[in-house]
């Protein structure tokens, strides 16, 4: 975060000592945070505005994330769409269009939101400017300015996440509102498989 040889000199060293110890403090914080929402399951309902606050997108559905980097992100409505990660690859399948894109879940991924709750926080947090807004909301900004993002506010009911917010570099804004939400202690790996019907056209990426 960023944060004379003057008789303020010593008070200039002290307030700057504070600072980086009460930023610390918030990493800690949000990393804890983090890392107990790494195996959860719910339901979500995300909605896109434009940079006038107009309704762009909205969808609602279930998820089911469980580290190291696996989830399923199922949205039933208005349109079916299922994204599955087994931790090394993604695919993205849209229902209605017969058709589903398969990639490698690297690269760019690391600075993704996704990856906050997919990875070890203490490997994602070092690339962001973290930031308090209240005891249980929080500002991440980016450091590397060739994010797809701009930021992205986190906050947690108690301890459990309930909404992910997210500016991206058009002005787009994304809200996600995570309800019902359960920790578990790991599930089975035949969760994060999914199996294609042959009438599916697959891409595959990377």
């Amino acid at each position: 975060m960023k944060n004379i040889f003057t008789a303020f000199a010593l008070i200039l060293l002290a307030f700057q000592t504070f600072v980086v110890q009460a930023n610390e403090s918030v990493e800690s914080t949000v990393e804890a945070l983090l890392e107990n929402n790494r195996n959860i399951e719910g339901e979500f309902l995300q909605i896109t505005y434009d940079e006038q606050g107009k309704t762009l997108q909205t969808s609602a559905g279930v998820f089911l994330l469980a580290k190291p980097n696996q989830f399923v992100w199922d949205s039933i409505s208005p349109f079916a769409q299922r994204i599955v990660s087994d931790g090394k690859t993604i695919i993205v399948w849209d229902v209605d269009l017969e058709q589903a894109t398969k990639k490698p879940l690297s690269g760019s991924v690391k600075n993704s939101p996704a990856a906050l709750l997919g990875q070890p926080a203490s490997q994602v947090l070092p690339n962001y400017d973290v930031t308090m807004m209240n005891s249980e909301t929080f500002s991440l900004s980016p450091k590397e300015s060739q994010d797809l993002f701009e930021s992205l506010t986190l906050s947690f009911n108690g301890k459990v996440i309930s909404e992910m917010t997210i500016l991206d570099t058009l002005g787009q804004t994304t809200k996600i509102q995570f309800k019902d939400v359960e920790t578990h202690n790991g599930v089975a790996k035949d969760n994060f498989t999914l199996d294609l019907p042959d009438y599916v056209d697959v891409i595959e990426e990377g």
